[in-house]
């Protein structure tokens, strides 16, 4: 596909302008990208607010331009609001639990269950529009038990660095919302096999690793 300029930069993901309310996610290895555009048509068929995605080749997926700051930047603007934001994540991962997952995808860490995943579901992959939050970035995308993603959610909202001292002091404010809106006993469980799935798929930083070694402690999680 043909694209304009860099927009953004992800983890393994590069966002490219393709024209107007258009942008091409491009893989930054080459790998497929049809799976996670296919798991974005699902979400959207059944009203769950992911991007709208116009086609997918190999590596690239031709979607819609989502204009908005990440969840991430509005509360780091405004730290009065984490707990707004943190009920908002928790509103997202019902929503989400209430859709079927295909049939043909992967299953989450081996769990039984048929709800949609999305096992990424933080602040910085919620962006704020005039029409309502968007959900990106489903490369992680599976099949399972909806605590399977409270836990995964829980966890990067404990556990992940904050770049700045005003997300430091609006951390506890935005995971205590969020636990008040799922069911913390039901992703308890899960906990540990997620935080083992992080520290296997992204090369962490040690203070992170310690980080989740002490949640993981002080959450009793098995």
């Amino acid at each position: 596909m043909q694209v304009g300029s860099l927009i953004a930069a992800g983890y393994d993901c590069e966002i490219f302008d393709a024209g107007p309310g258009r942008v091409v996610r491009r893989s930054r290895d080459g790998r497929s990208l049809e799976r996670e555009a296919a798991v974005m048509r699902h979400a959207r068929r059944h009203g769950f607010p992911a991007p709208e995605v116009y086609d997918a080749d190999g590596g690239d997926i031709l979607m819609e331009h989502v204009d908005g700051p990440s969840l991430l930047e509005e509360t780091a603007r405004d730290p009065g609001r984490a707990a707004e934001h943190g009920a908002l994540l928790a509103g997202l991962l019902r929503q989400l639990s209430a859709v079927r997952a295909p049939g043909w995808l992967r299953a989450a860490s081996g769990r039984p269950g048929n709800r949609l995943l999305h096992l990424d579901l933080h602040p910085g992959n919620v962006l704020v529009t005039a029409d309502g939050p968007r959900v990106v970035d489903w490369a992680n995308a599976a099949r399972g038990a909806p605590g399977v993603d409270a836990a995964c959610t829980w966890l990067i909202l404990a556990t992940a660095p904050v770049a700045t001292p005003e997300l430091a002091g609006a951390r506890a404010g935005l995971l205590a919302a969020f636990l008040d809106g799922v069911d913390p006993d039901a992703a308890r469980p899960h906990l540990g096999s997620e935080a083992a799935r992080r520290l296997t798929e992204r090369d962490l930083p040690a203070g992170e690793q310690d980080a989740i070694a002490r949640f993981l402690a002080d959450a009793g999680a098995p």
